[in-house]
């Protein structure tokens, strides 16, 4: 197989990548929040997920 296939074949492989990278993230942005999914925020008392931005510890 010559170079120039390789670069092709390479640079198709990225650009569906990227595509199906893209069209995912677009098509989770229009999904609608289910029902009884409820913003937690504000109830939210701490658990072990201390990297959660919600964690009460991060404001100490």
């Amino acid at each position: 197989m010559s170079d120039i296939a390789r670069i092709f074949i390479a640079i198709l492989i990225m650009a569906v990548l990227i595509g199906l990278y893209i069209g995912s993230y677009v098509l989770n942005k229009r999904t609608k929040k289910p029902e009884g999914c409820e913003e937690i925020a504000s109830s939210c008392t701490g658990c072990a997920v201390t990297t959660c931005s919600h964690n009460p510890s991060k404001e100490e």
